[in-house]
């Protein structure tokens, strides 16, 4: 369980603040705001997918170093 929150934890944590965020923008209809707050959504959404394609690549460093030690 640990190792789960450490590993999507933050992912986690982005995900709530994005759903609360475009909550907050659903409804404030006929606000200048709300083009922010939905713009915001969409930078949580980049967010994660940053996270995650830094996750992918810090493994494949890692897989490769292993391989890299096994074979020598």
């Amino acid at each position: 369980m640990l190792r789960a929150y450490l590993n999507y934890g933050l992912i986690a944590s982005v995900v709530v603040w994005a759903a609360i965020i475009g909550v907050m923008a659903y409804r404030l209809h006929e606000s200048p705001w709300r083009w922010a707050f939905v713009g915001l959504v969409f930078c949580g959404g980049l967010t994660i997918a940053v996270i995650l394609w830094i996750k992918k690549y810090v493994d494949r460093l890692n897989e490769a170093e292993e391989k890299r030690e096994r074979s020598s």
